[in-house]
């Protein structure tokens, strides 16, 4: 009946809780900061191109520089700065306010909000990594014209599949955390511990061409498979430690969620 109120969908209440959260993220000066930082690599890459176009048309010279693949190793640093900044408070604060009970009044499942929560971090950090890349890729097919449409398209498409992946993972070891701990601090320090210990402890006692344990290494191998040719097996390895690290931190979230999300 045309009285009738209709529940939201899935998709609508994920993205509203998204949404929620970023509202709330764009509100903190640190924030802010970290974002305006995870802009500077584009900038100085674009100059980078500019200096490059006009240094080969006056000296007839080739610069042979890749830029995509420096590009998004640099770029992953100032995003991951930023994951961790918008996923480590976002489930523990509610679980300190004692507020996540109120989801569970709406129609609210606790899937929802660890994948609303999840998203929140996924698509900003993962919209910084691709979309740089993606103008860099078309500058080099359309203005410098150093590669043509296919192979554009197929850079573009690498682009895709590193940025999904890591903002996947950036998700987990951010939000992941945040759940586990109630206080943002702990939550911090446990998200940072998973960014750094797994890799180095991998690094130290098998070399830096190891099978990757963590997201640094994951993401080293990734890339050097996607756009230097590196190893196969090293490169799905990598794209697996990555889905492994951002599926485990929705699961630790959706676990303390269905404990704690009861009216």
């Amino acid at each position: 009946m045309n009285g009738e109120r209709v529940a939201p969908s899935s998709a609508h209440v994920v993205f509203a809780i998204a949404r929620r959260e970023l509202s709330i993220a764009s509100r903190r000066k640190l924030l802010r900061l970290l974002f305006l930082m995870s802009l500077v690599p584009p900038l100085i890459f674009a100059t980078i191109l500019v200096v490059r176009i006009v240094a080969e048309k006056f000296t007839d010279a080739s610069l042979d520089w890749d830029p995509v693949l420096t590009f998004i190793q640099f770029q992953c640093l100032p995003v991951a700065l930023l994951a961790l900044g918008l996923g480590t408070p976002s489930v523990s604060r509610d679980r300190s306010e004692e507020v996540l009970f109120l989801y569970a009044t709406r129609p609210v499942l606790p899937w929802h909000y660890a994948l609303g929560k999840m998203l929140a971090v996924a698509i900003p950090t993962g919209g910084l990594l691709l979309a740089p890349g993606v103008l860099i890729a078309l500058l080099r097919q359309g203005i410098l014209q150093e590669v043509d449409t296919l192979d554009a398209l197929l850079m573009i498409g690498k682009l895709l599949i590193a940025a999904l992946l890591v903002a996947w993972s950036y998700a987990g070891v951010s939000v992941g955390p945040s759940a586990a701990a109630r206080r943002t601090r702990w939550a911090l320090l446990l998200a940072i511990g998973l960014f750094i210990l797994p890799a180095s402890l991998g690094e130290a006692i098998f070399g830096d061409d190891s099978f990757p344990l963590g997201p640094p290494n994951g993401i080293a191998r990734l890339l050097d498979t996607l756009f230097d040719g590196g190893s196969l097996v090293l490169g799905i390895g990598g794209a697996v430690i990555l889905i492994l690290y951002g599926t485990l931190g929705l699961f630790v979230t959706l676990s303390r969620v269905r404990r704690e999300m009861t009216p």
